[in-house]
Parts: C-alpha cells; sequence; structure tokens
C-alpha cells in the first residue's frame, strides 16, 4: 500500500511540475521594425512630377514596440506604439504668392499610433514554442511633416482617432526570447491640419474628398519576449 501511495505521489508531482513548464507566460514584449506603405490615393490635382514625387513617398519603414499582459493562456489586453515614417526631396513645381514656380521642396513624415490592444494567443505545440497572436487596437494617430519649400521650413501637424489589426507568429529561439514577423494595417484620416510657416500658424478645415488619409499597411519583424 505505501508503495503505491509513494508512486502516486511521484506521478502527481511530475504532472504539477509538467504543467508548470508548459503553463503559458502571462507578459509579452515586442520590439519590431520594417517596412510601410500608405494606401490612399493621391489627390487628384497632381500630375506629373508632382505626382511621382508624391507615390515616393507613400513607400517607408515602420518601428513598434508592445507591452502586453495575458490574463489566460488566451486573451489579453496591451499597450501598442507604432511609428511610420517617410522622407524625400524634389525639385517640383510649387504654387507661390508670385505664381507657379520651380522649387525645391523635401518632406520628412512621421504617423504615429499609441493606444490600447486587445490580444487573442493561440500557441501551436505543446511546448510553447510557437505562438499565433492576432490583436485589435483603438487610439490616436498623430501627423507631422517636417518639410522644406525653397528652403523655407514648413510643418504640418495632425491628429485623430486611429484603429488598426495586427497578426503575427512568434517562433522560440532562446528560453524566453522569440523570434516573430506580423502584417499590420492601421487606418485614420485628417479632417483638419496646422500649418506653421515661418511666424504664421493657421489651420485648415478638410473636405470630406480632401481629407488626409493616413491608412498603412506594415509588414514587420523582430524580438518578443514570453515572460
Amino acid at each position: 500500500m505505501k508503495k503505491w501511495s509513494l508512486v502516486l505521489m511521484m506521478s502527481a508531482m511530475a504532472l504539477g511540475v509538467r504543467a508548470q513548464e508548459q503553463e503559458a507566460p502571462r507578459f509579452r514584449i515586442v520590439v519590431n521594425g520594417g517596412y510601410s506603405y500608405r494606401v490612399g490615393k493621391l489627390p487628384s490635382g497632381f500630375s506629373g512630377e508632382t505626382r511621382d514625387y508624391m507615390k515616393k513617398l507613400k513607400s517607408g519603414f515602420n518601428i513598434g514596440a508592445d507591452v502586453q499582459y495575458y490574463f489566460n493562456d488566451s486573451w489579453g489586453i496591451g499597450l501598442k506604439y507604432l511609428r511610420f515614417q517617410s522622407s524625400g526631396s524634389a525639385v517640383i513645381p510649387v504654387e507661390t504668392p508670385d505664381g507657379r514656380v520651380r522649387a525645391a521642396t523635401s518632406d520628412n513624415i512621421g504617423i504615429s499610433f499609441y493606444g490600447p490592444t486587445f490580444l487573442g494567443r493561440v500557441y501551436t505545440t505543446k511546448d510553447n514554442s510557437q505562438a499565433f497572436i492576432i490583436g485589435a487596437s483603438l487610439g490616436y494617430m498623430r501627423y507631422k511633416d517636417n518639410g522644406k519649400v525653397a528652403a523655407y521650413p514648413v510643418v504640418i501637424t495632425g491628429g485623430t482617432v486611429g484603429s488598426g489589426v495586427d497578426v503575427g507568429y512568434d517562433i522560440r529561439i532562446a528560453r524566453k526570447l522569440y523570434a516573430g514577423a506580423q502584417i499590420s494595417y492601421f487606418a485614420g484620416s485628417l479632417s483638419k491640419y496646422t500649418i506653421e510657416q515661418g511666424n504664421q500658424t493657421t489651420t485648415r478645415d478638410l473636405k470630406d474628398d480632401e481629407r488626409e488619409n493616413l491608412s498603412h499597411l506594415s509588414i514587420s519583424a523582430g524580438l518578443r519576449f514570453h515572460l
């Protein structure tokens, strides 16, 4: 009898250790970087060199970070930061008080998203070494373009409500360190923006067909810490 009791005790301890080893981590920390593309259509009023220049500004890179907490194996919440960045320069026709002239123009565009995320997670292996992650976010999207026209600084800023979704996959490369990749789509549009030029600051309200589309698709990869 004592022998069987000892066997049962050892079995229970082994199962307990195994359960602890396979318990899903509660925290996930993410750092990402990759390629992004703004999906909005260009305004119909631009053509030729100006349109070609604006097309180039639609492509850029992204950096991002997430801190997430999971209530259980499957569901969690988190905070997200994602930034799209694009820059360029060209000599193109521009409108000035003296009329239409060719001038050196540059843009340095940043679109930043900050907000909470609701998350779903599925570990696809028994040892929790691989996981499928999906997240939905709602927050604030900020736009800023540090530009120049004919060597004169022009800063355009604005903000709006933004939303997005991430779909990714993590693969363990060390005990708590994972490599991962994801695809993200974030959307938002500006109904107005502020222009700072010299000592003048003006706010422009945009009609529905003039709204600045901030939506962009991102492909990124990076490191994840499952803690």
